[in-house]
């Protein structure tokens, strides 16, 4: 008797197919079918016993390679019976091993890419080196795209954070791809998991600062405490071993006023906090315009700043330096950046309890908000600004574009006006 051979489609199906439904080879000939990588089963009796085993495949060709071996031996145990798995071919006298190939992706990307992104990649790639270890992969085309999904469910973390965990694993499938390693990206055959916590995530409104919470944060600048000395008490093993004071002199006082103008230039640029904290004085023109980015084509996008925060910048450059905001004897961005996050929530701390979390990407959408709520500023200038689509800018903004709705109330006041209404309206009855 030969084995029936059927796809049993699991809950994370990509095709969005019920889980445990089932289908047939045939049916997935049929013109519109949407394609999954559920595994295939064989059903039947071999050596008098009936059973339904998993092939340990998702192509159909394999898959029969699979039962013809079953149905050879005429049993269903015994590894050796089955038809060994291959490595996928790749092109080149050899294959390509699981530490040459990340090896090589993370070599190619120290050249290319920022710190922040060869650490997030190193230490991702450094977990699918250990799960690779654990499947007793040492090939790159070994991997399949079940063990991807198996590798993600390994994680343990939220949605959002598994979504951008496995654009790092398809861009390394495919960096694999393009060098001829493997002969697809089994991780793109991988879909992002849809649900709640996950689509709200991604359409998720942004939370800028209020007009109150600003005047909050510079009226806390007033009173905001600095030094600049510091206790350093000598400790061994968390115990301090005597009460000898020493102090560190810092290099400069920073103060309330610092503190205001770093939240000035944030909001009225829109530029992320590393950006703010390396700002340079040559980013100011002379005519009060401050470069922003660079776009691919070469193309200086500028801002405008009031005069008053003109020269408060020029100012700095005088007094500080170039870098108005102080000159850094490391290059590591996190440590730049974490300096004035720690000073933006002591200062967060003295304005009392707030309703939503701040943070300083907040300043980012802030300036977005000041944008879209000013008439005549289409959603266009200000993803330009923001180096954003104006799809983002519509996900993200809609409830900061007043005009937006404005207009489909006049088109809706204006469409229903001399529409048929009942002739006799009566009040309803009031409820006891």
């Amino acid at each position: 008797m030969s084995l029936h051979l059927y796809r049993r489609h699991r809950l994370e199906c990509e095709a969005k197919r019920p889980e445990e439904s089932r289908n047939g080879e045939f049916e997935e000939r049929t013109k519109g079918w949407k394609r999954c990588s559920c595994m295939i089963f064989a059903s039947g009796s071999l050596g008098g016993k009936f059973r339904r085993k998993q092939t340990g495949r998702s192509a159909w060709d394999e898959a029969k390679a699979v039962a013809t071996a079953w149905e050879r031996s005429g049993a269903w145990d015994g590894h050796s019976l089955l038809p060994p798995v291959e490595p996928t071919r790749v092109s080149g006298d050899s294959a390509v091993s699981i530490e040459q190939a990340t090896t090589a992706f993370l070599a190619e990307h120290q050249r290319n890419s920022s710190p922040n992104t060869v650490l997030k990649y190193t230490a991702l790639v450094t977990q699918l080196q250990a799960y690779s270890t654990k499947l007793g992969y040492i090939m790159i085309s070994q991997w399949t795209p079940l063990d991807v999904r198996e590798f993600r469910a390994s994680w343990g973390v939220g949605p959002q954070t598994s979504i951008k965990r496995l654009s790092t694993v398809k861009a390394f499938f495919e960096f694999c791809l393009t060098n001829e390693w493997v002969t697809r990206n089994v991780a793109r055959l991988v879909k992002n998991p849809r649900g709640k916590a996950a689509g709200d995530r991604r359409g998720e409104q942004k939370l800028p600062f209020t007009d109150d919470e600003l005047d909050k944060m510079f009226a806390a600048c007033a009173t905001y405490g600095s030094t600049s000395l510091r206790k350093w008490p000598k400790k061994r093993n968390g115990q301090v071993v005597h009460t000898d004071t020493r102090y560190k002199e810092y290099q400069r006082t920073w103060t309330g006023e610092d503190l205001a103008d770093f939240i000035s230039i944030s909001v009225y640029t829109g530029l992320r906090i590393l950006d703010v904290c390396t700002f340079h004085i040559d980013r100011l023109k002379p005519s009060g315009e401050v470069h922003i980015r660079t776009t691919k084509n070469g193309t200086h996008v500028y801002t405008w700043v009031p005069e008053w925060l003109q020269e408060r910048i020029r100012e700095r450059s005088r007094t500080v330096g170039p870098l108005i905001f102080g000159a850094h004897t490391t290059t590591d961005v996190n440590v730049i950046t974490d300096v004035w996050r720690r000073k933006l929530k002591a200062l967060w701390a003295l304005c009392g309890e707030w309703k939503e979390p701040p943070t300083p990407h907040r300043f980012r959408h802030t300036f977005a908000r000041v944008l879209l709520q000013r008439p005549g500023v289409s959603i266009r200038d200000v993803a330009e600004l923001l180096g954003n689509t104006e799809q983002m800018v519509r996900k993200h903004y809609a409830a900061w574009m007043p005009e937006s709705q404005e207009r489909l109330t006049a088109v809706l006041r204006e469409a229903f006006a001399e529409k048929p209404r009942p002739n006799n309206v009566v009040p309803l009855p009031k409820r006891d």
